[in-house]
């Protein structure tokens, strides 16, 4: 009788070699998986706001998610209606400038909730365009929001997270 043993050491070969693949597999899939749910979905809102040049600035959370405002970013941006090269343009928005119910900034405030109402009085209006050496383009002939010649001219008004991402705009009329 004769045994024949030299097909078993490539048959465990074959098996170990299954193993290995399959435990790197499952550790490929846990980091991926663990590295994508990692990443958090930026709060999603329905901005809804108007621009009056006597009355100031009105900002509603019109539904979705409530804005965590110290991580928040408010900029605007000229919209084309300014004129072709309006989009190499934009402010951030003043938040100590920002008032809930009259009372109370976004400075220090928590959070911008739906159905919210914040408001920028006609008199702080020069702080939606300030510049970072704390002057106002407010004013300027070409893009300044507070201008009398560039009522019925409309802007971008956006909220972004901290990394950059949009929470939520809209486009905003000037109005007298």
């Amino acid at each position: 009788m004769q045994h024949h043993e030299g097909a078993v050491s490539p048959v465990i070969g074959v098996m170990l070699m299954l193993v290995v693949v399959i435990i790197i597999a499952a550790l490929v899939s846990a980091f991926s998986g663990s590295a994508v749910s990692g990443t958090q979905k930026a709060p999603s809102a329905v901005i809804q706001a108007t621009y009056s040049q006597s009355n100031g600035m009105t900002i509603t959370n019109g539904g979705g998610d409530s804005i965590p405002l110290e991580s928040t970013t408010i900029l605007v941006k000229p919209s084309r209606s300014f004129g072709t090269d309006a989009s190499r343009y934009s402010w951030v928005v003043n938040k100590s400038m920002v008032f809930t119910n009259k009372t109370r900034t976004w400075a220090t405030a928590r959070a911008f909730l739906p159905g919210d109402t914040a408001t920028i009085a006609a008199a702080n209006l020069t702080y939606v365009q300030q510049r970072p050496d704390m002057t106002s383009d407010a004013g300027a002939a070409s893009y300044g929001f507070a201008n009398p010649e560039n009522i019925g001219l409309s802007f971008e008004l956006q909220f972004q997270d901290s990394a950059g991402k949009s929470i939520g705009q809209s486009i905003v009329t000037i109005s007298s």
